[in-house]
């Protein structure tokens, strides 16, 4: 019998893993003390865990430790695979894609729509200059779908 078809790894996952070898590697984390560890997630995060990040925590943490001096060797994503069928991020890349093909959009690239999320996203943090939909939490997410939803229907409109 063969065994079961693995899920893919969440984004989520992924970060947290690179969270904490990057932080055994900075040496953070030492065998039975964690403390600087944690001093740095509440330093930069405001969080005690990194179960409790956020994808912008994530990210922040993740950026500080290449800041100081851990190298990420994992290998790249691949670049056809940025967004799962199903996820809002997936619906978000359609929907702009949509907007694009009615003329609303003059830049249709992934760097033109992670500039518009990072524009109208309510994030808790400053956003950065760019924020992927990949990075958006729960709420975050609605809230640019609906706004896409709705410049969708304003394009679309018959008459206009």
């Amino acid at each position: 019998m063969r065994p079961a078809p693995r899920a893919p790894k969440s984004a989520r996952s992924i970060e947290l893993a690179k969270i904490h070898i990057g932080a055994t590697d900075r040496r953070l984390i030492q065998p039975g003390d964690d403390s600087a560890y944690r001093d740095m997630l509440w330093s930069i995060a405001r969080v005690r865990s990194a179960a409790q990040l956020d994808a912008a925590g994530r990210e922040a943490v993740l950026k500080h430790l290449r800041a100081v001096g851990w190298i990420d060797t994992s290998p790249p994503r691949r670049a056809g695979n940025h967004y799962q069928r199903g996820t809002p991020a997936a619906l978000i890349r359609w929907l702009w894609t949509q907007l694009a093909n009615a003329g609303a959009v003059r830049d249709a690239s992934d760097r033109a729509l992670r500039r518009y999320i990072a524009q109208h996203a309510s994030v808790a943090i400053p956003a950065p200059d760019e924020l992927a939909p990949q990075h958006l939490n729960r709420a975050q997410a609605h809230d640019v779908i609906e706004q896409l939803k709705r410049w969708l229907a304003r394009v679309e409109k018959p008459g206009s």
